[in-house]
C-alpha cells in the first residue's frame, strides 16, 4: 500500500474518476451506436435480433476489459483516510 500525500491522493482519485469516467462513455456508446446502427437488420445472432445481442454482450465485454485495465494500469491501492487533530500534529 502507498503512503501518498494528501495532494497526491487527490490527484490520484481524479484520474481515477476521469477514466471510469471515459471507460463508461465508451460502453454507453457503443450500445447507443450498436442497437441503432444494426436495428434495421433482419439478422439474428444466439436466437435475438443482431442489434440486441450485439449491443448488450458487446457492451458487456467492453466493461469487462475496461474494468481489467483501469485495475491494471490507472488503480493503485492506498489508504485514504482523514487525518484527525492528533495525527497531524505529531506530523
Amino acid at each position: 500500500m502507498k503512503k501518498l500525500t494528501r495532494a497526491e491522493q487527490h490527484r490520484q482519485c481524479m484520474k481515477e474518476i476521469r477514466w471510469t469516467l471515459i471507460v463508461v462513455a465508451v460502453c454507453c456508446a457503443w450500445h447507443i451506436i450498436t442497437a441503432f446502427a444494426l436495428n434495421g437488420s433482419e439478422a439474428y445472432f444466439l436466437g435475438m435480433p443482431a442489434w440486441f445481442s450485439v449491443s448488450v454482450l458487446g457492451t458487456i465485454v467492453l466493461a469487462l476489459a475496461g474494468v481489467g485495465l483501469l485495475l491494471k494500469f490507472v488503480f493503485i491501492d492506498f489508504e485514504y483516510e482523514e487525518e484527525t487533530g492528533e495525527e497531524a500534529e505529531k506530523e
